[in-house]
């Protein structure tokens, strides 16, 4: 039997110290003792200095409301207290068991001298309500009626003494194929069923194990009783597999591939539970999308052939069926008995009698002691367990599934259950569940899955080949490959896409596969009609949603549809979209970030030069596109190549043409595709991570771009021209400015299309910011060009010329034109002057300079500057440049302090000297 002291949601820790002690005192009053002082109240533990009412004798008495056992060292300490500060005798009320190393402590005790034996009494649960049973304080369970009611003893499972605020009650579970169910509610004092209404409606407040079954069981009626209590469990669904290669469910047996570490390292953890005294729980993490169920569905797989399956029996479940706590207990009883069909262990009647303890139910442990005698072991696996802690009303579901995990993990028996989440989860990190399982982490081995390896990759393709019975090229081959970036969800989604395209057809020469993720997402729903895309978001929205809610908004015919198309997957009467990936792109419009590493074999300027030649509605062969470029073919096909892959061209065979996406071939037009290519490049990505409107150097891009490709063995000249080339493709899409030889992280917002001053501004921008203008000089020039541009002779040429530096207009056939793109990026014009003279390395040294000496002169601010950067400035340089560094940074530094763009500082038509 069991006690558990239980309080309201959300009560604080006094409320269950205040039962505690009320607990206490009437275990106290039946031995005639008196509490004379508290000496200290922790939450749910209570330490009492108390008196005999006859012989005067002190006790020491500490108490214990809690669910985990309790140990040998909370023993030990007790008797030190007793010791040392002469008390006459220490006792224990605690309301769990105590573990195995206490038990042997108490065993221990026993065997002392009278003297000192007799001065520590342990009151665990059964002599706790021993004595509240001789003091009549308490009856005895009312089992008769119990059985009675429920129609026999196998349909009941273990009492428990519940203390709460509204009264003492006895507790037992009632069973439904061998799991707990509901939950029969009786006084503790006088043995009367309780079935008033209010009573159980206040229970079922409870932060209780009991509070998560169906406490109004025992007010139904009885012919709800008997079917409530029939034996068929609460449906359980196992883990899914496709039926064939192509299905978006987890992956079949015989089409999985790697992960053979982690499969190794999981066997060997199973056959650990044999005689290890280690933990017997792991956990399968990882991002969305990388085979976690399909490894479980694996693991399964391999376990029944003919090396494992007398040794380990895996049996594997998908949460998202779970609907009530019951769920997790019947997952456990499934899974022993599908065991048991399996010959492991013995083939006795199993019943789980405490849900809160479900390896102490007698059945479960015998089953237990047989498989440890067998050698055998049984894995229970959940997976999709992050459903449990991202949604509210399954938090009873949680803690049932807790529950089971705090007694396998003590239990050291021969059951091992693993757990699978994702680790991208969009959790509410609020929720009482995530920081609860987080805590629980030194309890389980952890198994983290990455992406697939390069061999992974090439093995997953062979198959894909093999299932389509046709050879794919080494140039497609390579495209996914560098496409998917190991991601195993995007690798079947882009062998699926090709597949289709080879359905309809196409010769896979000239097939283009695509990175762009949202478009094959938006492919799926273009073959939708509007019912069928209505209903498919109403299941991700309530994902896991409730098949017969769906059948009556959407109808049988819709939903069907969308299954048999395999975009929405049946797990028991619960449905969910095929990826959570795609859920969310369907609940968010959002894809993920999948960073791109391919580093182009050819400069951006030669793949512009060809990228021109293509036609848009007919392919070229690469002798036509030699002749034009007086390039050789060995030239023009590794070209190609890189254009293929960075999705600006098509390929058949040795022939090329424009992208179909693209619809034209103006440097404007591949730029900005090749823009949106490269804004999802992992260089850019982590160099605006780490280095966002910062000046860097070569080193520094090197260093990022190893980090982007860890496993790659280059050599330094290698390394070094991967570097450059990359640098450049990221200058020309412009989410970096040249600065001399040093390189400003910022996104201009836009492409740079004046190809042949690339190199002049380079060389301007690594030379100090001398030009002789006001802020407000170049921002009134900005506001006169208009939005169809100006003639390059009607702007003031000092202005043109900050507007050049700052990538703000382009130049073309005398015709200046504003660079909306990076002005709308900013904000507006002043905002785009201000952001992009924030990035000038002079102006930051003299806002550090005027910072450190506020006092300093311009011609001092000069003659540092020249300094530093070894500029060797005369006299009269110093002077004007001087006054034009401190204008332009005195204006940067206001902004920063301001948080603010200010007003920029100069006048037209007035001297510098004027203006400062």
């Amino acid at each position: 039997m069991k006690i558990e002291v239980s309080c309201k949601n959300g009560s604080s820790k006094k409320a269950k110290g205040d039962l505690l002690e009320g607990l206490a005192k009437k275990l106290l009053l039946a031995q005639n003792y008196d509490v004379i002082e508290e000496i200290r109240t922790v939450g749910a533990e209570l330490d009492l200095l108390c008196k005999h009412k006859v012989n005067g004798k002190e006790i020491y008495v500490e108490c214990k409301a809690q669910k985990d056992p309790v140990s040998a060292p909370v023993l030990r300490q007790l008797w030190g207290t007793v010791d040392f500060e002469d008390y006459s005798e220490g006792w224990l009320i605690t309301t769990s068991e105590l573990t195995k190393d206490a038990k042997g402590f108490v065993e221990s005790w026993k065997t002392k001298p009278k003297e000192k034996s007799s001065r520590l009494s342990f009151y665990t649960p059964e002599l706790i309500i021993d004595s509240l049973k001789s003091a009549s304080i308490i009856r005895t369970p009312p089992t008769d009626s119990a059985k009675k009611f429920a129609g026999s003893s196998d349909a009941l499972g273990d009492w428990t003494l519940l203390l709460s605020e509204f009264g003492v009650y006895w507790c037992v579970y009632t069973l439904k194929g061998g799991a707990p169910f509901g939950v029969l509610v009786y006084s503790a004092s006088t043995g009367e069923h309780i079935k008033d209404k209010e009573t159980i409606n206040n229970l079922s407040l409870l932060d209780s194990t009991l509070a998560d079954y169906d406490l109004e069981i025992g007010i139904k009626s009885e012919q709800s009783i008997s079917t409530n209590l029939s034996k068929k469990l609460p449906p359980v669904v196992e883990v899914q597999i496709g039926e064939s290669w192509d299905d978006y469910r987890p992956a079949r047996p015989k089409d999985f591939v790697g992960r053979d570490v982690t499969q190794k390292d999981i066997l060997n953890f199973l056959s650990s539970a044999k005689t290890n005294s280690g933990t017997r729980i792991f956990a399968i993490t990882g991002n969305s999308g990388l085979g976690k169920s399909s490894l479980i569905a694996k693991l399964r797989d391999r376990a029944r052939n003919k090396h494992y399956r007398k040794k380990y029996f895996v049996y594997a479940v998908d949460i998202r069926g779970a609907r009530e706590p019951s769920y997790i207990p019947a997952s456990l009883i499934e899974a022993l008995r599908e065991a048991q069909k399996n010959g492991f262990g013995n083939t006795s009647d199993l019943s789980l009698t405490d849900p809160s303890s479900p390896l102490n139910s007698e059945s479960i442990s015998a089953y237990l002691d047989s498989l440890r005698e067998k050698e055998q072991v049984v894995c229970l696996i959940f997976d999709q367990f992050e459903e449990l802690y991202s949604k509210p009303e399954l938090f009873g579901i949680f803690k049932a599934a807790k529950d089971l995990m705090l007694d396998v993990a003590s239990s050291k028996s021969n059951i091992v259950l693993g757990f699978a989440w994702k680790t991208d989860s969009t959790t509410q990190q609020d929720h009482p569940a995530y920081h609860l399982w987080h805590e629980l982490s030194d309890h389980r081995k952890e198994f983290r899955l990455g992406v697939f390896e390069s061999g992974e990759i090439s093995n997953s393709l062979t198959k894909f080949e093999k299932e389509i019975d046709q050879k794919i090229s080494a140039e497609i081959r390579h495209q996914i490959s560098q496409v998917s970036q190991g991601f195993p969800w995007l690798l079947k989604k882009l062998c699926i896409n090709l597949y289709e395209g080879i359905v309809k057809g196409e010769n896979t020469d000239s097939l283009f596969v695509d990175l762009d993720i949202k478009r094959l997402f938006e492919a799926d729903l273009d073959v939708l009609t509007q019912q069928e895309l209505v209903c498919l978001r109403l299941i991700a929205q309530k994902a896991p949603a409730d098949w017969s809610e769906i059948i009556e908004t959407s109808g049988t015919t819709v939903l069907n549809s969308l299954v048999h198309k395999r975009l929405v997957i049946k797990s028991g009467d619960r449905l969910n979209v095929y990826w959570d990936i795609f859920k969310d792109y369907l609940l968010s419009g959002n894809v993920p970030v999948v960073p791109y590493n391919y580093i182009p074999s050819s400069d951006v300027s030669s793949l512009l030069n060809i990228c021109t030649k293509l036609l848009i509605d007919k392919y070229v062969t690469s002798g036509e596109i030699g002749q034009k470029t007086a390039l050789n073919e060995k030239t023009i096909w590794n070209i190609g190549a890189d254009l293929v892959m960075l999705g600006l061209a098509e390929r058949d065979g040795t022939s090329f043409k424009v992208s179909s996406k693209l619809g034209n071939n103006d440097e404007e037009t591949i730029l900005k595709s090749l823009r949106n290519v490269m804004s999802k490049h992992a260089l850019k990505i982590l160099l605006f991570k780490n280095h966002a409107g910062k000046t860097i150097n070569h080193d520094t891009i090197l260093e990022n771009l190893k980090q982007c490709t860890p496993k790659a063995k280059f050599g330094d000249k290698t390394w070094n021209t991967y570097c450059n080339r990359l640098t450049n493709y990221l200058i020309y899409t412009g989410f970096l400015l040249q600065a001399g030889r040093n390189i400003v992280v910022q996104d201009t917002g836009t492409v740079i299309l004046d190809r042949e001053g690339l190199a002049r501004r380079g060389k301007q921008r690594g030379m100090v910011f001398s030009i002789s203008v006001s802020p407000f000089s170049v921002l009134m020039e900005m506001e006169n060009i208009s939005s169809s541009g100006a003639k390059i002779e009607d702007v003031q040429r000092n202005a043109l010329s900050v507007l050049k530096r700052f990538e703000l207009v382009t130049v073309n056939q005398g015709l200046v034109t504003l660079n909306m793109d990076s002005i709308e990026k900013s904000g507006g014009n002043k905002e785009a002057i201000w952001a992009a003279a924030k990035n000038e390395s002079s102006f930051l040294s003299c806002i550090d300079l005027m910072t450190e000496s506020p006092d300093l002169d311009t011609r001092e601010i000069a003659e540092k500057i020249s300094d530093e950067f070894e500029l060797n400035w005369s006299k009269g340089s110093k002077v004007r440049n001087g006054g034009i560094l401190k204008q332009w940074s005195s204006w940067v530094k206001e902004g920063i302090e301001l948080t603010i763009v200010p007003t920029p500082p100069g006048r037209p038509n007035k001297s510098l000297q004027q203006d400062i």
